[in-house]
């Protein structure tokens, strides 16, 4: 069982777990520091006790009593068992409060960092799947009808024989940005298809996955830490000796890859498929020459290729060296943490561990992010390296072809000629597209 396969959709129930820890913490910190406090009271009582034994016992006695003398034994003890109180508040204030302080500060660091990578990854995801498409196929509708009405006014002008160049400017360049947005939305299309399989697959299982590891590095640490208070509180009578026992084998019963496991249980979501990014074919339903997922090379776009090209090529190379370096990096850190882990000498130690762990943990979701670009980029490097390779020493094709449209109005126009004497009434002019 993992946070990775199984809890996908349950963000605030993994907040609301972690909220509930740091309470827990809270609490068990704040009665150690009563017990520290209690033990020092307690240790300074004995020793005033002691003290008003002594100034007592000093009366000059005409001869040597057992009793006294067992009685002084006895006292001498009770100021030894104040000294070993004092001692272990002492340890249970350097050790394991102070252990217990630092998980704290850690443990809401890696919330902290948990809720701000999620919060970055999901907005990331909604920018590429969404925002971004529904930007560019808004462009895409609204240079249709650009286009569309640029088709018209190059007809009507062919027709009038008025101003024929300048519509035929207008209707070329309409051309031209709605070809290059057409490729800027296939590239688009493809890159949130490989983001979107990349969260779902790999980005936010790990993102989870490196959760719960820490929270079970975490777990680990605070058995150590009541490992130790047991040890440092543990006393010599039968009843205390018992007790203690018992919370040792309380202890040991703690097991940090099966502490979520009811909660995994509770808390499980079904995996949900989410729907695949398509083309928005209804964009293409008014026109005849662009083609669904389809890279379009042409007079209009011969050019902007291979600067798209040059870009992603570009953009490519350097997510590919930064991941370089982030892999450099995270073995960097690993030997570090390897060395550290060498010198710890109690089970407590691990928890001065845990910011190390974290920026491992965090160093590797940003491998993952790059990772991602880096899929992405190569996906549509490959789109661009096809097409500009299929076309390799080829000339461009011509998107529009005026002669025949100017040829098409002309025949539209001498059949009007024919047929305008067999009629008193004026027919529509049929234009043929």
């Amino acid at each position: 069982m993992g946070f990775g396969k199984e809890l996908r959709s349950s963000h605030d129930a993994l907040l609301k777990l972690q909220d509930w820890e740091l309470r827990l913490l809270e609490t068990v910190k704040k009665f150690m520091s009563l017990r520290i406090k209690s033990d020092k009271e307690y240790a300074s009582t004995l020793q005033n006790l002691c003290n008003q034994v002594d100034k007592e016992s000093a009366l000059p006695l005409d001869y040597i009593s057992n009793v006294s003398k067992s009685w002084l034994h006895l006292v001498q003890q009770t100021e030894q068992l104040s000294k070993v109180m004092k001692t272990h508040a002492e340890e249970l204030n350097a050790g394991p409060l102070h252990r217990l302080t630092t998980l704290i500060k850690d443990k809401q660091y890696v919330k902290k960092s948990y809720s701000n990578i999620n919060q970055q990854i999901e907005a990331e995801l909604y920018k590429v799947s969404k925002t971004e498409l529904e930007k560019l196929k808004s462009s895409y509708k609204q240079l249709t009808k650009e286009v569309n009405s640029a088709k018209e006014k190059f007809k009507d002008a062919s027709v009038k024989g008025k101003e024929t160049e300048k519509a035929r400017d207008r209707y070329d360049k309409a051309n031209m940005k709605l070809h290059i947005l057409h490729n800027q939305y296939v590239l688009a299309v493809k890159g949130a298809q490989l983001h979107q399989h990349q969260y779902y697959d790999s980005t936010l299982p790990l993102l989870l996955d490196s959760l719960q590891k820490m929270q079970e590095e975490m777990i680990q640490a605070l058995k150590g830490i009541f490992a130790e208070y047991c040890q440092i509180t543990s006393l010599v009578s039968e009843e205390i000796v018992a007790v203690h026992k018992e919370l040792e084998t309380c202890v040991e019963e703690i097991n940090p890859s099966t502490e979520y496991d009811n909660f995994i249980e509770k808390h499980r979501t079904e995996e949900t498929k989410e729907p695949d990014i398509e083309f928005d074919t209804s964009l293409l339903e008014e026109l005849e020459t662009l083609q669904a997922n389809e890279i379009m090379w042409n007079n209009l776009t011969a050019d902007s290729l291979n600067s798209m090209l040059k870009t992603a090529t570009d953009e490519l190379s350097r997510t590919q060296q930064a991941l370089l370096t982030k892999e450099e990096q995270l073995s960097k850190l690993e030997v570090n943490l390897e060395e550290s882990a060498s010198t710890c000498e109690k089970t407590s130690d691990t928890v001065l561990l845990l910011s190390q762990k974290q920026a491992i943990e965090e160093l590797k979701q940003s491998i993952e992010n790059l990772k991602c670009t880096e899929s992405k980029l190569s996906a549509q490097k490959e789109l661009l390296d096809r097409k500009i390779q299929e076309n390799e020493g080829k000339e461009p094709p011509l998107v529009v072809n005026y002669e025949e449209d100017a040829r098409s109005v002309s025949s539209v126009i001498e059949g009007n000629r024919d047929n305008s004497n067999e009629s008193n009434f004026p027919r529509p002019l049929m234009l043929t597209v």
